[in-house]
Order: C-alpha cells, then structure tokens, then sequence
C-alpha cells in the first residue's frame, strides 16, 4: 500500500508570523516572499539568513543565489536537493521567481519533503527562498506551494498602519520626528516603505539642524511655505495661495509629493465631513494636529465641493504625469474653479 501524505492547508502567512519563528530558531526548508514591498520581503530575507547561516560568512558552498529568469527550475530542484560539499544547511534564494514558467518540479519536491514544518535549521539540507513581485494563487500547483510552502505576501502598507511604521523606521535610526514631521511621512505619495525611509535617511543627514529639517523631506521645498499653501487652499484664501505657487510649480520631481500631501489632506477633510453630517466618529485615533486644521477647515467646505476638489487634483495628476508640463497655470487654475 502506497501511503500519500496529506496536504496541510496553510493559508498566505503575515510577515511577522515568520519572524516569530526565526527568532525562536526555527526555519522551514522552502519559503515564498511575494508583493510590492521590498523593504519587507528584504527584512524578512536579512532575517532568514542568519536564522539559516547564523554566524556563517556567505560563500560558494553555503549560499546560491538564482534568477528565476535565466535558469532552468530543474536546476533549482537539484541544487535544494544535493547537499553542501561543507556540511550544514545551506541558503538558496531565487530572484525574479514569479518569471518560472514550470512549477511542478517545485511541487514535486515539496510533495517528497519529509516535513515541511518549521523547525531547527540542521533538520533540512538546504532552505530555499523564492522571491517574486506577485503569487498566482488560483493556479493548481500555486495552491500546493501555498499549502506545503511560507507563502508570505509584503503587501503594500495600509494607510492605518503607515504611522507606526514611519515611527518605527524612525526608531530604527534614532530619530525623533515632530507631530508635523510624522503627518507629512504618512502622506506621501507614492508612499513606500522604501520612499519614507529615504526621507528619513535625509532627516538623519541635518540631524537636529530645525532650518534645515523643515526643508529637506520635499527636495528642498520650505515645509513652512508648503503647509501655508495647503492651508491656504483649504481655507479658500485665493490670494495668500497664488503667492506661493511658484515656489514649487517649476520643479517636476517636487510637485507630485505636494499633490500627494494635500490629496492626504482631503481625504480626512472628506471623512470628517461625512462623520459630522452622519454624527458618527472614526474609530482612528487622529493626530492632535491634523484634527485642529480639520476642525478649521471644514466650514469651508461641503462634501460635494470636496467631490469638485477631487475631480481638479485628478486632472492636475494626469497632466503632470502624462504630459510632464509644468505646473503653475494648472495650480493656478484650481483656484479659478467655483471649488476653491
């Protein structure tokens, strides 16, 4: 009698579920990182590494590095199932692994596995990492990777969690941020962890230079001048806001983080709206700062001129990014509008 293992459901696993395990000493021999955010997927590697190797320098005997487009997944297969010519475990991590036309070598292997349930490294010859941008689940051989394999998804950062994740990048670098500092980090966009810890990185560089930090997160705009034209613009002061267009409508790489932020900005205006017409409240605690220019701002507007206002930041992202126009006469065309 031929006996068939079965398979254990394991459904796509959180990060810090994985992390858990290594920082118990604990690997599984076959790991798949897939999504947009490669600060993620480049922890969780950092992390799988010294679980796997610990005090081990990398080299040719315990460490192989794929492309999942330039290699066959035959030579894959062999090279997860032969053992280090040194001894111990060794690393593998395929890049590029969502480019594998041929999956069912990979599941083949994973089916003759004696146990792919974590535990301590020196139970398994090797432990291979796939990374890749995306994880087709609906595929049938996806479905035994996802079943026998860490399929573990580094998505995008949800907007709720983007504060403690700037808070911790901050901490990680020794930063203390202001409540302004903190609010502007959230609401960049595009917004990645990569992108917010490469402000920080500019933060760390002035240090506690207060002139210099003010500046420094949008390319050398004045943060003042910017929060002034964002206030300007919320609370309808048509004059006070055309004073300060130029000092950032002349430079390309500087507009789309200004329209991200004031975008970020209405999207809260917009729900404080909706929450004092419908008399409920957001289960998010807000910052102290946000809620004190939301509390003034929204007199001034009614959601259906929000609606208006969102329709003409559309149409000034569209032209910036497809025809790559400068931008002051479409600033100033937002305050020509019966919105503004």
């Amino acid at each position: 009698m031929i006996l068939v293992k079965p398979l254990i459901y394991m459904p796509k696993i959180e990060p810090k579920f994985i992390q858990k395990e290594l920082d118990q000493g604990k690997v599984r021999p076959v790991y798949w990182i897939f999504g947009p955010e490669r600060m993620k997927s480049r922890e969780l590697m950092k992390r799988i590494q010294k679980a796997v190797l610990q005090d081990q320098t990398p080299n040719d005997f315990n460490f192989e590095k794929w492309d999942g487009s330039e290699v066959s997944v035959e030579t894959i297969v062999d090279s997860a199932q032969s053992f280090s010519m040194m001894g111990g475990t060794k690393l593998m991590v395929v890049r590029n692994a969502d480019e594998i036309k041929n999956l069912e070598p990979v599941v083949a292997w994973l089916k003759e596995l004696e146990s792919t349930e974590p535990s301590t490294v020196d139970a398994f010859n090797s432990v291979c990492v796939f990374i890749g941008k995306s994880f087709d689940g609906r595929k049938k051989t996806s479905k035994v990777i996802q079943d026998l394999a860490a399929a573990i998804p580094c998505d995008e950062v949800s907007e709720q969690d983007r504060e403690p994740w700037v808070d911790y990048l901050s901490k990680r670098k020794g930063l203390a941020l202001t409540p302004e500092e903190r609010i502007l980090l959230r609401g960049l966009d595009p917004w990645s962890l990569e992108i917010v810890d490469q402000e920080l990185s500019k933060l760390e560089l002035v240090a506690d230079d207060g002139a210099l930090r003010k500046e420094v997160i949008l390319s050398g705009v004045d943060a003042q001048a910017r929060d002034q034209f964002i206030d300007a613009l919320f609370s309808k002061d048509k004059k006070r806001a055309f004073e300060l267009i130029h000092l950032f409508s002349e430079e390309m790489e500087v507009q789309l983080p200004v329209l991200g932020l004031i975008s970020w900005n209405l999207r809260h205006l917009k729900l404080y709206l909706m929450e004092s017409e419908t008399r409920t409240r957001s289960p998010e605690k807000r910052n102290p700062y946000l809620l004190k220019n939301l509390d003034r701002w929204k007199s001034f507007w009614t959601v259906v001129s929000i609606q208006e206002l969102e329709h003409s930041l559309f149409k000034i992202d569209f032209a910036l990014k497809n025809t790559r126009l400068l931008g002051r006469g479409l600033w100033s065309a937002l305050f020509m509008g019966e919105q503004a």
